[in-house]
């Protein structure tokens, strides 16, 4: 067996430069930077996303209770009228895209024994999302005998203006923004549309 004596000087002169090493702050500032900078860039570009998001939720949500106001201030409608309410919405929506917005309107009848029941529905993506007579899911507090109200419905898909390849197989490209609302006639007991 062979013995291999390491020289004593040797030692010392490594042990000292691994003090220096350890000592030496030089590069310390360029380290962290480069462990903070991607975390500090995917909060910036998260916290951007949400405020689009959030304006655009604003903006959906103002285009639905402006549109179905529209409908309830007459005494009827008509399937031409409700289609003029996606321009009305795409307007509402300027500067955001309405491109693949969703609106949906259904005359609700509340009978004697306080059964909603659908009167008529009109969809820009389905011409009747609801058939006719069919028992609509309306809010307990609104089941009054003998009332009528119209239920508006918009969908709008929100497309982020980033990606973030990292995240794999969770990464989310859409947000479907929905809002829906109900209001009672203005002017009479009902609103009639002829032609839905």
């Amino acid at each position: 067996m062979i013995s291999m004596s390491v020289p004593a000087p040797f030692l010392m002169s490594c042990k000292k430069r691994m003090h220096m090493l350890l000592g030496d702050r030089s590069g310390l500032g360029a380290v962290e930077f480069a462990l903070l900078a991607p975390v500090l860039v995917v909060l910036y570009m998260g916290a951007v996303e949400i405020t689009v998001a959030l304006s655009v939720d604003t903006r959906v949500s103002r285009a639905g209770n402006i549109t179905l106001d529209l409908i309830t201030q007459g005494a009827s409608t008509s399937r031409a009228e409700l289609d003029m309410m996606e321009d009305v919405a795409a307007s509402v929506m300027a500067p955001y895209t309405a491109d693949h917005i969703e609106l949906r309107y259904t005359g609700i009848k509340v009978d004697a024994a306080g059964e909603p029941k659908v009167a008529w529905s009109w969809g820009n993506e389905v011409r009747r999302p609801y058939a006719t007579g069919s028992t609509a899911d309306i809010p307990d507090g609104l089941k009054m005998p003998n009332s009528f109200y119209v239920r508006g419905e918009i969908i709008n898909p929100h497309d982020f203006i980033s990606t973030f390849p990292f995240m794999g197989s969770a990464q989310v490209g859409a947000l479907n923004l929905n809002e829906t609302y109900y209001m009672r006639p203005r002017l009479g007991a009902e609103i009639d549309c002829t032609d839905c």
